[in-house]
């Protein structure tokens, strides 16, 4: 080829590669920026929710937000799902998938399955924690460690006393009931990690919190874990919203 040629067509081959470079970019550079802009949005609402005073209004509206984070990385399916499949894919929660002993005790005695071996370990456990006393999640077993001793019937009771599902529920009753469920409570008002609180005197009593410190950092790795979620799936989140005035005619 002589040489005038090849310069041409070594020219011609450049640009199409800066032309392809360019057209790239021009294609991903909207969802990133969108993204971008998603993500600063909440990080910018949920510090200015830390400044508000009162923990349980805190709670409330951390658990508002949660929702919008759920819907931006799956759309608008069913909200629990969307919910949970975020609190245990996206916020990094090492607990999220480990299994209340005190729920799962009240479960399969409601179910009348307090004869097998599952609920006799579970009951077997819960006796060594004490009572009068704080416990974390971290003595919580996971779900692989009761399916060895668990059957068909009781596998269900094992799915729906995950930390995750249970946490859905108390965001529930902050959002739908403005309440918290239960009797437990920060007593310091500093704690950052869900734990149990026992009422001395008879059958120990056990309440779980989730304080206002562990909502506010579920949000804050969640919004970290949904950036990095939707540029790998180079997901738009505003896509999955409807924006306008609703009381206009389309």
């Amino acid at each position: 080829m002589p040489e005038g040629v090849w310069v041409s067509v070594h020219v011609a081959a450049q640009f199409c590669c800066v032309l392809a470079n360019s057209n790239a970019r021009d294609m991903t550079a909207p969802y990133k920026s969108e993204v971008d802009r998603f993500i600063a949005h909440f990080k910018g609402e949920t510090e200015s929710v830390r400044t508000v005073v009162s923990p349980f209004h805190r709670k409330v509206l951390y658990a508002t937000a949660l929702d919008a984070l759920a819907r931006a990385a799956y759309g608008s399916g069913g909200n629990k799902d969307r919910l949970t499949r975020l609190v245990r894919e996206l916020s990094g929660w090492e607990d999220s998938e480990r299994v209340s002993l005190p729920q799962l005790q009240l479960k399969l005695r409601s179910a009348k399955l307090s004869k097998g071996k599952l609920y006799r370990q579970v009951s077997s456990s819960l006796k060594l924690w004490g009572g009068g006393v704080r416990v974390g999640l971290q003595h919580s077993p996971d779900v692989g460690e009761l399916s060895t001793i668990a059957d068909a019937a009781e596998m269900k009771f094992i799915e729906s006393a995950r930390y995750s599902e249970l946490f859905y529920i108390y965001r529930n009753n902050l959002v739908h009931e403005f309440r918290e469920p239960g009797y437990g409570w920060d007593v310091s008002g500093t704690a950052k990690r869900p734990f149990y609180m026992s009422y001395l005197g008879g059958k120990p009593q056990w309440e779980l919190t989730f304080p206002a410190g562990f909502f506010g950092d579920l949000v804050a790795d969640s919004i970290d874990g949904l950036r990095i979620y939707l540029l790998a799936k180079k997901i738009d989140p505003y896509k999955h919203f409807n924006f306008g005035s609703m009381w206009r005619g389309k």
